[in-house]
């Protein structure tokens, strides 16, 4: 594109001095484009952002970034932008991070950066900056090539894993508890949870650091292995922060030999038992999701479902969606036409009787 402007900006007739800086210019604009080529298949390989140190090489990349042909991801940081699209926000995250690590390898990722990096399930929607954070010797943020936290982290033993220095499981749980909502931070104390990590292991861990955070008692107690996925943990979080029993997790039901399992379950004292179902648009939409099964097909069986369900004794159906969860009224409504009790404590004082 650059070349085409240059050749047409140059007619007529050039003179022969003219012509001779014209091939200079084509031979080294072509061998920063196969440069940059070279470049950008190696960050794609390596699943991390392409970057030079090389004035020349970063004037290619950023010419193409104009072009449209890649994004930036952070400053100096490009990846093609039909790549980049095709990422999830955690990936997108994980590739930058990756970048950065190689530009500072003695960056010690910590908080989500850190969940990401172990592989713990929380909300995308904590990526939308994707804003990285680290350890270091004072909190606060600090000056680099993309938006970074630091952290504070006493006593602190990274552990390598994929490439990247991290703070471990359970410190990353502390960290997490403390940067993050309740709701968001369940999602990744249950995945982590589900991972190996105890609740030993985190009070350990709190033992180096009293200043840790009261929220690592509350999400201990209802941190839960079971939860299916980082939706229904956020999904429960919400419940218990809006003062709602909280429900059992992925339950299972045997109705004529055939297993139905639940995503969330009330057994009240009134012998009535509710069940609660978290749908997800693609649940209806994505063939894999459905075992490519048509929209009516899918619907017919959750229909089987329901009466199987209401066979072994369920009583009360209710179905929330995510929008639901995350704008909550719909949610509260819902609970509460079922029936869903609220819980017989305050969640504030969790942290006393946990402790007590």
């Amino acid at each position: 594109m650059l070349e085409h402007a240059v050749s047409e900006n140059l007619r007529p007739q050039p003179s022969s001095a003219l012509a001779t800086n014209l091939s200079v210019f084509y031979r080294q604009n072509m061998k920063n484009h196969a440069q940059a080529n070279k470049i950008i298949e190696e960050a794609v390989m390596e699943r991390r952002c392409a970057y030079s140190h090389n004035e020349a090489e970063n004037a290619a990349l950023r010419r193409r970034m104009k072009c449209g042909e890649l994004v930036r991801a952070a400053h100096g940081l490009y990846l093609p932008q039909d790549y980049w699209n095709n990422l999830s926000p955690p990936e997108r995250t994980l590739h930058i991070a990756r970048s950065m690590s190689l530009l500072y390898p003695h960056w010690i990722f910590a908080g989500l950066t850190s969940a990401t990096i172990h592989g713990f399930d929380h909300p995308w929607s904590l990526h939308n900056t994707h804003q990285l954070t680290i350890v270091g010797r004072e909190r606060g943020k600090i000056r680099a090539r993309h938006p970074t936290k630091r952290i504070y982290v006493p006593n602190c033993v990274p552990v390598r894993i994929g490439g990247f220095l991290a703070t471990n499981p359970a410190r990353t749980l502390i960290d997490c508890s403390s940067a993050l909502y309740f709701r968001c931070a369940l999602s990744i104390f249950d995945s982590a949870f589900a991972h190996g990590v105890t609740a030993n292991d985190v009070l350990e861990e709190c033992e180096k650091d009293p200043c840790a955070h009261p929220a690592v008692a509350k999400l201990l107690l209802y941190a839960n292995p079971d939860s299916d996925n980082g939706g229904e943990s956020f999904a429960r979080g919400t419940m218990i922060e809006e003062g709602f029993m909280p429900p059992m997790v992925q339950v299972p039901f045997i109705v004529n030999g055939k297993s139905y399992r639940v995503d969330f379950l009330w057994k009240l004292a009134d012998e009535r038992i509710i069940v609660g179902e978290f749908d997800g648009t693609a649940k209806y939409v994505d063939p894999d999701m459905t075992d490519r099964r048509s929209i009516q097909g899918t619907v017919f069986l959750e229909r089987e479902r329901e009466d199987a369900l209401r066979q072994a004794g369920v009583t009360d159906i209710v179905r929330f969606t995510f929008d639901d969860v995350l704008q909550k009224a719909p949610l509260i409504r819902k609970l509460k036409q079922a029936g869903v009790p609220m819980a017989s404590h305050d969640l504030h004082n969790d942290y006393a009787q946990f402790t007590g």
